[in-house]
């Protein structure tokens, strides 16, 4: 399996509400990306941060963790809003 493919479950696994994952490989191999979720609703984005890195902790080794470029954690409105500035 790869990495993307592991790092994907793995985010299924926490528990998000109905996620949309866009997660891209970097040419060093690194993933980074977006991870879209109603759970976020309400929630800071430190705090929407340590879920989803606390989640990826119990999963995911630190060799793997450290293949984890950045990933931007959003609600479907927030997407919504952002893609109407285009």
């Amino acid at each position: 399996m790869e990495f993307r493919e592991e790092l994907e479950n793995a985010l299924i696994q926490i528990g998000l509400e109905n996620p949309v994952l866009e997660i891209e490989v970097k040419p060093s191999g690194r993933l980074g990306g977006f991870v879209v979720s109603e759970t976020f609703s309400e929630i800071s984005q430190i705090d929407r941060q340590n879920m989803l890195w606390d989640g990826l902790e119990k999963i995911l080794d630190e060799e793997k963790q450290s293949k984890i470029i950045a990933l931007l954690t959003m609600t479907p409105a927030e997407v919504e809003d952002a893609d109407s500035y285009d």
